[in-house]
């Protein structure tokens, strides 16, 4: 570096030209400490500016000194300079030099590069906090697009691997430990969060088939596709396998009929410790989905298990994480408790999560049958990974859980045994953000 720029020069205020991309701000506070210490020393801090052509003056570091300066009527201050013609570069001082003092304009700060506010020091919890949740509303109608996909359309086979942007879509069968080994694993997971559909306890035989409001409306041999044919040991095989490709620190949440939890009970603490139930309450599921003398259910339950000393990412979120998804997951309404601490009071996340399902002409069978809505599988997802951390759903259905990743910053890893759902899953994303898969494979 050429020693004559950092030689002190002294310029009138005037001529110094503020960067528009300075992510720093400050509060009333630090803006009277650093008068009075002006006050008091004068400017002994030089203001560093480029000099590289057409970036002349442009200030770099010293924003808030020369906000105070102009604030004092002082009006020349001292100046140091380097030659960095390329804006990237010179951007990318101003963080650095910022880094460890004062508050962020989390807004300006959102516009830098990702890997470069890692690269500087941000952590996965400042991430999530910078960039908050993906807002892009989606719009998505499982039965409409399994209508819209013709034999012709269905240009996923098993075998194939997808490239979703940070995702990849694996066509195959998770009980195969070959397919699930050979997913693309840039890092092992850190979560496992699922539905398996494969064995609920449908209803066999003609029913009578009527409105949902009329407590009718069961449907006659409902099966998933790809599913005439299941092992025994079926639960047993994909939570190996899954296990086998799981972190050190682990967490794995599974969604399942009441019936099947003994069995994944016993299969989850075969490789992890059980840790919780958590339940989902749905206040307007109507009893249309009640069998004959039975109690209507009204809730659907998760199996959660933990290995290694996974810990819980209760970092502050920004305001729409807050509004929308905290009050589910802590059950305190209309209280900030992402960060976990209200007057000195711990709160943790509970096990019971409400929300109601969208859908009036289901009244939710469709929902707990088919797409798990994303607003219950944020929460967890948020809680028990770090924004960069990598998810494996093992069985990816209508692609929930792919959806809730790309919202949250976390990457994932989702298999689907059917191509035609595979496809879904496919469409599904491209949708939402735009962009195109690309077949890896």
């Amino acid at each position: 570096m050429d020693k004559d720029n950092l030689a002190v020069r002294y310029l009138p205020v005037s001529e110094l030209k503020p960067s528009t991309y300075n992510p720093r701000r400050w509060d009333e506070s630090a803006i009277q400490q650093l008068t009075d210490s002006v006050r008091k020393f004068g400017m002994v801090d030089p203001i560093l500016c480029n000099n590289a052509p057409g970036r002349e003056n442009i200030i770099i570091g010293g924003h808030f000194r020369l906000k105070v300066a102009k604030d004092l009527g002082i009006k020349e201050v001292p100046v140091v300079f380097v030659n960095i013609p390329e804006i990237e570069r010179e951007r990318e001082l101003n963080l650095r030099l910022n880094r460890n003092l004062g508050a962020w304009d989390l807004d300006l700060l959102a516009e830098f590069d990702p890997a470069l506010l890692t690269d500087v020091g941000f952590s996965s919890e400042e991430m999530d906090e910078i960039t908050g949740i993906d807002e892009t509303p989606e719009v998505f109608d499982l039965q409409k697009e399994l209508d819209k996909i013709g034999i012709t359309d269905i240009d996923i086979q098993k075998g194939d691997l997808w490239k979703l942007g940070n995702h990849y879509l694996a066509c195959g069968d998770s009980t195969d430990e070959a397919h699930i080994t050979g997913l693309v694993c840039e890092t092992p997971p850190s979560l496992c969060l699922t539905d398996p559909p494969y064995i609920l306890d449908y209803l066999k035989g003609k029913k009578k088939h009527g409105k949902p409001t009329e407590g009718f409306g069961f449907k006659r041999d409902r099966k998933y596709l790809e599913t005439d044919e299941l092992p025994d040991n079926f639960t047993e095989l994909w939570m190996t396998n899954i296990a086998k490709m799981a972190s050190p620190n682990f967490s794995i949440l599974c969604y399942e009929n009441w019936k099947n939890i003994p069995t994944i009970w016993g299969e989850m603490a075969k490789h992890w410790k059980v840790k919780n139930m958590i339940v989902w309450h749905t206040p307007n599921r109507n009893q249309g989905f009640a069998a004959k003398y039975k109690f209507f259910s009204k809730h659907d339950i998760a199996m959660v298990g933990q290995g290694g000393e996974p810990s819980f990412n209760l970092e502050p979120e920004d305001e729409l994480l807050q509004n929308e998804y905290e009050t589910a997951l802590f059950a305190i309404q209309g209280k900030p408790q992402w960060e976990g601490y209200e007057k000195g009071k711990k709160y943790q996340p509970t096990d019971f999560i409400e929300f109601n399902v969208a859908d009036e002409k289901s009244s939710g069978q469709g929902i707990i049958f088919g797409v798990k809505p994303i607003e219950i599988l944020i929460p967890y997802i948020k809680v028990l990974t770090k924004r960069g951390d990598w998810v494996i759903e093992p069985f990816g259905g209508s692609g929930s859980t792919l959806i809730a990743c790309e919202k949250l910053g976390r990457k994932c890893y989702i298999s689907e045994k059917s191509p035609t759902y595979a496809c879904v899953i496919r469409n599904r994303w491209e949708k939402l953000t735009g962009q195109k898969g690309v077949k890896v494979r």
